[in-house]
């Protein structure tokens, strides 16, 4: 594997962000794609370029979040759930966070630092789907999972 110049790729391009929110599940689900477009708008205005993308679903909450709308705290158990990979000028970030927070749909979001690279585990991990299996020599149940433990070269933060 290739190592990449982290300063350079940033110069180049800016810096790998990753912003993950929840939209209010007031949000018509027809409008929810108008609402993911109009959050990327605020990225892209400030020159941010995207990476990669996962449009919103409605999940429900492993635990109640709350929101205060018109002076009355509202409490909410399901959210529209998604992501977006960008790159954008470092400079730039707290504008684009400015604009996030005074998006109305939002409930919840986080603005990580990242790698522009797939960080997900795809390669060597394979789900158990039959009551028992055996994987090289050993006996795995159902809700195994193996995973490749090859290390894998990742660019520092």
């Amino acid at each position: 594997m290739t190592k990449i110049n982290e300063t350079t790729f940033e110069d180049s391009v800016g810096r790998v962000y990753e912003l993950g929110f929840h939209l209010l599940p007031t949000v018509a689900e027809a409008d929810v794609p108008v609402q993911f477009s109009q959050l990327k708008s605020t990225i892209e205005k400030q020159g941010g370029t995207f990476i990669s993308e996962s449009a919103p679903k409605l999940i429900k909450l492993s635990y109640s979040m709350s929101k205060t709308i018109k002076a009355e705290k509202m409490h909410y158990t399901n959210a529209y759930f998604g992501w977006v990979k960008f790159t954008l000028d470092p400079e730039k970030l707290e504008l684009v966070e400015k604009d996030i927070k005074a998006f109305d749909p939002m409930l919840r979001y986080i603005i990580v630092k990242t790698v522009a690279e797939n960080t997900m585990v795809t390669e060597g991990v394979k789900a158990i789907g039959s009551d028992k299996e055996e994987v090289d020599g050993e006996e795995v149940a159902e809700n195994d999972i193996l995973v490749d433990e090859t290390p894998k070269e990742v660019i520092n933060q």
